[in-house]
């Protein structure tokens, strides 16, 4: 029989790493009846092509005709798009071909929709198929997103099962009350900008510093102007579709949205500016005036435009800001430092109250090993491109803190400031007891690019 020594007792605890926080690399495309997906429901989009899966066909044509100019085309079941409203359609298959192509029609009732061909084609012979806005603009989100590389990152589809904007809205809410912090960024597809005064109240509910959530907004040349001076919308990017884009193929706005759902941001990937982002697949917004240019800088109006001023060819992104002028950079880093110091604090303390060996407990020792939990988020932060300077400790009442700050002591740099116990306490005597610290704070830059050059030229010419 073997001997068990019985001399030393083992006493093995565990801390657990905490895995990567990929909130801000999730983005969910709202889609407005366009799909099979149930309503309210997600339908997660791995690759190219799986988007087809999911799709509603296109609606079979029961009748087309042509009469001064006016195409009318009659869907033999409702198409779903409100009566009134416009919509973008792809008509295929029939004949005359000249009935095919891309347009821009309005729906007159549930299954008859119109749109314009300046000369008639004649008498139709084939009926073919239309798809509808929801559906064509779900094709040109996904080949868009795709079309940016990165095929590593896929995409939720998000189906509200209507194109009745109120709806959509009323939908979004339903999910985001229900699953919140589980989707960062939320793409909304054409028609929705037209909504104003209702999209704004529902973006103004998700517009805290905190909310941790980006919608992505296209516009068109008849829209933005109601979204022109918004600039208490913080979490809203804006970006106005280039007029000689394929809107069956591309959806500008996905770009950037896909290009910031995909970086992970790290010290050795590092988050560049948002401003001149190259953008893949998307068309420079032509003809555009410098007037219009000043409009959309103004009030922060993204558009598609090409790097020719810098001798390079790639369609970029300007001028990369939400509607409140935030570089679109500097909001997630904002968002990153919240989600990462929440994480790791959170880490420290479950760990720390699983560890016979060193607990965590609520005293200065405990209160220096948090901070220096914040530390390290605020060195990755700093070694990733997301803030400017070096990592500063404190450990000052929080008045003295809060003074210092704003005299511009700590400006540049990351500052975590731990208010130590016995004055901590001092001030809060009854939070010990309920376990309550409140004492951690951080004053920090974000890490801003170049936007304007001024360049002085003094030119010297002798007699």
């Amino acid at each position: 029989m073997a001997y068990y020594n019985r001399i030393v007792q083992v006493n093995v605890s565990e801390t657990v790493a905490p895995l990567p926080n990929r909130l801000q690399q999730t983005a969910a495309i709202v889609s407005m009846g366009g799909t099979t997906i149930p309503a309210g429901t997600t339908q997660w989009i791995a690759a190219p092509g799986q988007l087809n899966d999911y799709l509603i066909p296109a609606y079979d044509i029961s009748a087309i005709s042509w009469t001064t100019g006016v195409v009318t085309v009659v869907t033999t079941n409702p198409h779903g798009i409100p009566v009134g409203s416009t919509t973008n359609i792809v008509v295929a298959g029939v004949a005359p071909t000249a009935y095919n192509g891309n347009f821009v029609a309005t729906s007159v009732n549930t299954t008859t929709l119109h749109y314009s061909i300046a000369s008639n084609p004649g008498a139709e012979t084939v009926l073919g198929t239309v798809q509808v806005g929801p559906q064509v603009d779900l094709i040109a989100d996904d080949a868009t997103w795709w079309a940016q590389g990165n095929l590593g990152t896929g995409y939720y589809v998000y189906e509200t099962g209507s194109a009745v904007t109120t709806t959509v809205i009323s939908e979004v809410t339903a999910y985001l009350t229900a699953n919140p912090q589980t989707i960062y960024n939320w793409i909304f597809l054409p028609g929705m900008d037209a909504d104003h005064t209702n999209l704004r109240a529902f973006f103004l509910l998700h517009n805290t510093l905190n909310a941790l959530i980006k919608f992505w907004l296209p516009v068109s040349q008849s829209t933005y102007t109601s979204w022109e001076g918004e600039s208490t919308l913080q979490n809203v990017f804006v970006m106005i579709e280039s007029p000689s884009a394929d809107f069956a193929t591309e959806s500008d706005v996905t770009a950037p949205a896909q290009y910031y759902t995909a970086f992970v941001p790290t010290p050795t990937n590092r988050l560049p500016p948002a401003q001149y982002t190259y953008l893949n697949a998307v068309t420079a917004y032509t003809p555009i005036t410098q007037a219009l240019i000043t409009t959309f800088l103004t009030n922060h109006i993204n558009f598609v435009a090409t790097g020719a001023e810098g001798g390079i060819s790639n369609t970029i992104l300007i001028d990369g800001k939400t509607l409140n002028g935030t570089p679109f950079n500097v909001a997630y880093s904002i968002d990153w430092v919240q989600i990462q110091s929440n994480q790791a604090i959170s880490n420290a303390v479950i760990n720390g109250s699983n560890n016979p060996l060193s607990p965590l407990y609520y005293d200065q020792n405990g209160i220096d090993r948090l901070q220096q939990v914040v530390v390290q988020v605020g060195n990755t932060a700093i070694a990733s491109g997301l803030a400017l300077g070096q990592v500063i400790q404190v450990d000052l009442d929080p008045t003295v803190f809060a003074t210092n700050v704003g005299l511009g002591v700590y400006a540049g740099n990351f500052v975590v400031n731990a208010v130590p116990f016995n004055i901590y306490t001092a001030l809060n005597p009854s939070d010990y007891a309920n376990q309550i610290y409140g004492g951690l704070q951080v004053a920090y830059t974000p890490q801003y690019g170049f936007e304007t050059i001024v360049f002085n030229l003094n030119v010297t010419q002798f007699a």
